[in-house]
């Protein structure tokens, strides 16, 4: 299972971590991790280039450091909002959670 996790403080997206996989399928043919994968690279490379700290690692992924300017957050909801839906898609093979400090 893909285990994706976000950090919040005050209604700001400050990290997140994706880890495992999907066993969805035989690698290289598992389109759940390669969904996963994709958008969750993407964002990643968008948010360094914009001063995040990004470590990638064979299924692992975190992002720390988190812009709060509004590109970089729009980038993470965008991110969140997708990987919600691919765990709507397949709930049993991805996890999604918020932990927000703000409560």
């Amino acid at each position: 299972m893909i285990s994706c996790t976000f950090g919040m403080s005050k209604g700001i997206f400050i990290d997140f971590e994706i880890t495992g996989h999907a066993s969805y399928s035989r690698k290289g043919q598992d389109i759940v991790c390669a969904a996963v994968s994709t958008v969750s690279q993407h964002t990643a490379r968008a948010l360094e280039k914009d001063g995040a700290s990004v470590k990638i690692e064979e299924g692992y992924l975190r992002v720390e450091n988190i812009p709060s300017n509004e590109v970089s957050q729009r980038f993470v909801r965008e991110l969140f909002e997708t990987l919600q839906d691919i765990a709507q898609q397949y709930p049993k093979y991805i996890n999604l959670e918020v932990n927000d400090d703000a409560h």
